[in-house]
């Protein structure tokens, strides 16, 4: 039977698939069109698993040792129910590479091209993996993603990266604009990438968190990362 947790986090994801619909409508979009990627970040296991068997397909996690732990105390949770896809949100490290394709069936994080080649190292003989390049359009030089001039020159490096399949953007809102401008300036990169690399199927664009996924949507986001919305307030442990 399901606990009040169960329940409660139950209701959180139909009240974001809900806002995902609503939004999609709004944006003249189909509600299929949008994936839903719920991002774990400090929440235990037993969350994940009620979330997973509630109905939600696809988890993200930031850091690589959080996942490690994580992820095994996940499997028997489900027992019998369908694996969700795991993405990778956070930044990655090149030295955390090797973990990260035997955790991971998503790396969404993507922001240089030695994080690249170190995935594409690291992947067992004839396996792909998809991929995101992050792309950042703030001003703070602290924050990770290939910044807007240098995207197109580090999209053609990783087209070159054979086990890779690069499959679109994703992007962070930076806090001195609003989220909708920095969310159309993203769609227009991408489409400028798409029109650069015509051979190349860029049909991922993976922006808006809890606080702004709406937003998103109306920009064309074709996957959004809810935590808080979802699980409620991240947890000092997980």
């Amino acid at each position: 039977m399901l606990n009040r947790l169960d329940v409660d986090l139950a209701a959180n994801l139909k009240r974001v698939q809900d806002e995902i619909a609503e939004a999609a409508v709004e944006a003249g979009r189909q509600p299929s069109e949008i994936t839903l990627v719920g991002v774990s970040k400090t929440q235990p296991a037993e969350s994940v698993a009620a979330l997973v068997q509630a109905g939600l397909g696809h988890i993200g996690e930031n850091r690589v040792q959080e996942a490690l732990d994580k992820f095994a105390r996940l499997e028997p949770l489900l027992a019998g129910d369908a694996r969700p896809v795991r993405h990778m949100v956070g930044h990655l490290q090149s030295n955390k590479a090797g973990a990260a394709v035997s955790l991971f069936d998503r790396v969404d994080s993507v922001d240089n091209l030695k994080v690249a080649q170190a995935l594409g190292r690291r992947l067992p003989a004839d396996a792909t993996l998809p991929v995101l390049i992050e792309v950042y359009v703030g001003d703070d030089p602290a924050r990770p993603g290939v910044r807007p001039a240098q995207l197109l020159d580090l999209v053609g490096q990783v087209l070159e990266v054979a086990s890779l399949r690069l499959e679109g953007l994703m992007s962070v809102a930076p806090l001195e604009v609003s989220a909708r401008e920095a969310f159309a300036q993203v769609r227009t990169l991408k489409e400028n990438v798409s029109k650069t690399f015509p051979a190349v199927h860029f049909g991922v664009l993976s922006m808006g968190m809890s606080e702004d996924f709406r937003e998103a949507i109306l920009e064309g986001a074709t996957e959004v990362r809810v935590g808080t919305a979802l699980f409620g307030p991240r947890r000092t442990r997980f």
